[in-house]
């Protein structure tokens, strides 16, 4: 039998570490915890300093050929049903803040050093942390005329669809949301950069651009929105633990980027282990979204499309054993430059959680609104970038279905309701 409780935490996403003995991962996680905690004062003092006033007066502080970029989004929510980033429903949330900063070091032609230190805060889903969003070493191993062949190691962004690898930067895409059908933000820590390596391939000819990504790596360990959902449903104090995350991304850019194709694909595999007293069972659960992509970027207009065919892959988890099915999610968005400064958008996302059971019914036959299992989302936006540095936008959402609802801002799904609307509102700033 499927069931729509695993439905809801395959989006929620799933975390992680790799599997190892008993004895091992005790120790690789004290480590991995110690190294945590390092990381994020590392961040935070990184953040601070770089920031501060007195970097800003001595640029001789750093070498030439260090590159320091940042930036800093504040949104806030109104939703008339339903709650997005913190408490929105009949109330305003200002619950989404971002703040980054990244530098970036050639040494050598064929060397680059590049990291970036995120604080993120994002409603019960991510009550306010710092980590490094990414961090790596970026080697060419061949380059000619035409192209370039290389390899990337450290914390590196996953290619995923058209923005995945750029979706915490506002000034990247013209919504304040992008289409939670396929770039969940409850789901952003699974999906969003994983530790390993990467290997990549660039080619030009006269009939356009094409390149090649690769990446194997191990996701961020992150609980807090997976383990919302199963305490809400199943009252386990199990744990997850992730494989290793295959990332692999072919794109083609026609007219430099006036036509852009890609398709992606994600093999994501991860194991529940019960607590002494729960009654789900040990279970390997396993995800496969393959998503195709199409852009056209014209002097006032851009018309894009997504479409992703998802293969879900549950074990025996509970009572009742496990079950295979297929999500479906896709959208189409136009924007239109109505100013050199200004620009609207309108666009139509879907999600349906089991194409064999667009309905819900069988999240009702497991006490699950009948709107957990889909989603259809109406939105128009607006984007003013008011200078280059400082942009706004403003973002209406028609949805009916509550199928990429957060969790942890909604624990109760008897309590959310088909219909609802949602308002949101986003200042940004870069250097």
């Amino acid at each position: 039998m499927k069931t729509y409780a695993y439905l809801h935490y395959i989006n929620c996403v799933l975390p992680q570490q790799k599997r190892m003995s008993a004895r091992v991962r005790g120790c690789a996680y004290t480590v991995i915890d110690g190294l945590n905690v390092f990381l994020r004062v590392l961040v935070a003092s990184f953040l601070w300093f770089c920031s501060s006033d007195y970097v800003a007066a001595d640029s001789h502080l750093l070498p030439d050929d260090v590159q320091i970029h940042g930036f800093l989004t504040q949104g806030v929510f109104h939703s008339s049903n339903n709650n997005v980033y913190g408490h929105s429903d009949d109330s305003v949330s200002p619950g989404l803040t971002e703040i980054g900063l990244n530098a970036d070091y050639q040494p050598w032609r064929n060397l680059r050093f590049a990291a970036q230190g995120l604080y993120r805060r994002a409603g019960d889903v991510d009550k306010g942390t710092v980590w490094l969003d990414y961090a790596l070493a970026d080697l060419t191993l061949y380059e000619y005329d035409s192209g370039k062949i290389g390899l990337r190691g450290g914390r590196i962004k996953m290619p995923f669809g058209l923005y995945n690898e750029t979706r915490d930067v506002a000034f990247t895409h013209p919504t304040i949301l992008l289409p939670q059908g396929i770039y969940f933000d409850r789901s952003r820590s699974l999906m969003i950069a994983s530790d390993g390596g990467a290997f990549y391939a660039e080619h030009r000819t006269e009939f356009g651009d094409f390149a090649f990504k690769f990446n194997v790596g191990l996701p961020r360990n992150d609980l807090d929105e997976i383990r919302s959902v199963v305490l809400a449903s199943r009252h386990t104090q199990g744990s997850f633990q992730a494989e290793p995350i295959i990332a692999t991304q072919l794109s083609y850019e026609l007219n430099g980027g006036e036509f852009v194709f890609a398709v992606s694909y994600m093999d994501t595999e991860f194991d529940f282990i019960p607590a002494g007293s729960d009654k789900l069972r040990k279970s390997e659960t396993r995800i496969q979204p393959l998503l195709f992509s199409a852009q056209y970027n014209g002097e006032k207009f851009t018309l894009t499309g997504e479409y992703e065919y998802r293969w879900n892959t549950f074990g025996n988890f509970a009572q009742y054993g496990g079950g295979k099915f297929i999500t479906e999610s896709w959208y189409i968005e136009g924007s239109y430059r109505i100013l050199e400064n200004v620009q609207a958008t309108v666009r139509y996302d879907t999600l349906d959680m089991d194409i064999s059971d667009r309905g819900g019914d069988g999240a009702i036959a497991l006490g699950y609104p009948r709107h957990t299992a889909y989603a259809k989302d109406w939105m128009v936006g607006l984007r003013w970038d008011i200078t280059p540095s400082w942009m706004l936008k403003a973002d209406y959402h028609h949805v009916h279905g509550t199928a990429w609802l957060p969790q942890a801002d909604n624990p109760v799904p008897d309590k959310t309701l088909q219909d609802w609307e949602l308002y949101g509102l986003q200042l940004s700033f870069k250097f």
